[in-house]
């Protein structure tokens, strides 16, 4: 029984799956026939461009207040009492 041919990322540096383009997801996974390069998808004006995942790294999104970033809380969340079962 012959299946598909196989459809496979050679990354350039770190393995990461999130550098991933959305086009060459969809081709990865046969959602389209053609790659992107042959059949570049129709970009909608509100799409913007694609970012992988930063998580783990020194670009990492880290909120104000964060230990990372000083361990500063806002005067908001000074007035927070966990609720106690106790109580």
């Amino acid at each position: 029984m012959e299946g598909r041919k196989r459809r496979y990322v050679i990354y350039n540096g770190v393995a990461e799956p999130s550098k991933v383009p959305p086009e060459w997801h969809g081709w990865l996974h046969y959602t389209f026939n053609e790659p992107p390069t042959e059949a570049p998808l129709k970009r909608q004006d509100w799409e913007t461009d694609h970012t992988p995942n930063m998580t783990g790294t020194v670009f990492a999104y880290r909120p104000k207040g964060s230990l990372r970033e000083g361990g500063e809380r806002r005067d908001a969340d000074a007035d927070y009492e966990a609720w106690d079962p106790n109580a």
